[in-house]
């Protein structure tokens, strides 16, 4: 396929963006002409708490802003993932961070633990998720090297057994707590606070400039492993770093929203397609795409069955599943 030009597709990025924006700020049970967007949050943030001015500044505003990040965090994190397994289905699934996310929020709702504050659930599926993926790594690392084939069977084995005690706590628990617990483990953006849009924008500039500084010695990498020692990259410090800021951005991602998945497949794959695959340039486009992907299937999950909502990993995973097959079938037709 033929790449498209990287102006191209930064532009129509950016304008999909701000139409994306521009819908989910003015749609909704209460549609909010366009043109009236900025006034009505400016008259919120000076304290003049009409009906709109509250639509917009303490609802679909903070949801806009954990959407956009959360989907900026997923994509950029699976477009380094796939470039240090180099495998175009890699995704952040793969390290076991979002199961050992599902099962720190799924204890922590049925110990009773997440009526203690609305910041349990959130901070034990954040612990348990960078728990996990120090255990997988440990598991996967010998005489000072990690295998990137153990580390990828390690999470696909620990995801499978996390999934397995989430299943587990499921059947026992009484039925509100199993509806509570499935609602968080389907992924939802209900209740996004301008608390938890801040606490994530913190971790996607950090994790952001770690990935930016990494890209390089990921070009590289991508060569071979003994290539990359012959130029001075250090491949185990590079898998390291990048791990640990992959665990660190997913559990914060996860912890925040629940599960979403396949926005770290479908991406990042898709512009690599389109603008080749130097990372630099990819980890940027992709933020700007996974904000682009979640924002619209946030507007689709609230307009679709209206006035009632749907959670937003029902649509990206819709998206994504049909996706991974496609995938897996060129993957299998290019083998033989």
């Amino acid at each position: 396929m033929r790449r498209a030009r990287p102006g191209w597709v930064f532009g129509l990025l950016g304008a999909a963006l701000l139409i994306g924006a521009a819908l989910e700020l003015s749609l909704g049970p209460v549609v909010i002409p366009v043109r009236q967007l900025i006034p009505d949050a400016w008259r919120y943030f000076h304290g003049l708490q009409d009906t709109n001015a509250v639509v917009i500044g303490a609802i679909r505003l903070p949801r806009l802003v954990v959407a956009a990040l959360v989907g900026a965090g997923l994509a950029t994190t699976g477009a380094v993932l796939q470039a240090v397994f180099r495998n175009p289905m890699a995704d952040p699934s793969v390290i076991g961070v979002s199961s050992g996310a599902s099962l720190g929020a799924v204890l922590t709702i049925q110990l009773g633990l997440s009526q203690l504050n609305r910041w349990t659930t959130p901070v034990g599926a954040f612990v348990s998720a960078l728990v996990v993926v120090f255990v997988i790594y440990r598991i996967a690392t010998v005489q000072g090297r990690t295998s990137i084939y153990s580390l990828l069977l390690s999470g696909v084995a620990f995801s499978t057994l996390c999934s397995s005690i989430v299943t587990l706590i499921l059947s026992l628990a009484p039925l509100e707590t199993m509806q509570q617990m499935l609602f968080w483990l389907m992924g939802g953006l209900d209740g996004s606070s301008w608390q938890e849009g801040l606490s994530l924008f913190a971790f996607l500039t950090v994790g952001m400039a770690v990935y930016l500084t990494q890209a390089h010695a990921l070009d590289v990498l991508s060569l071979g492993e003994e290539q990359a020692e012959g130029v001075g990259v250090a491949p185990q410090r590079t898998k390291q770093i990048v791990l640990v800021t992959a665990a660190l951005m997913v559990g914060a991602c996860v912890s925040a929203t629940g599960v979403i998945g396949f926005v770290g497949l479908v991406v990042p794959h898709l512009l690599r397609i389109w603008l080749g695959p130097a990372n630099r340039r990819l980890i940027v486009a992709s933020a700007m795409g996974g904000a682009v992907l979640m924002l619209f299937s946030d507007l689709v999950a609230r307009m679709i069955l209206l006035p009632a909502e749907l959670n937003v990993g029902i649509i990206t995973s819709c998206i994504g599943a049909p996706f991974f097959l496609f995938l897996l079938r060129r993957q299998e037709s290019s083998s033989f």
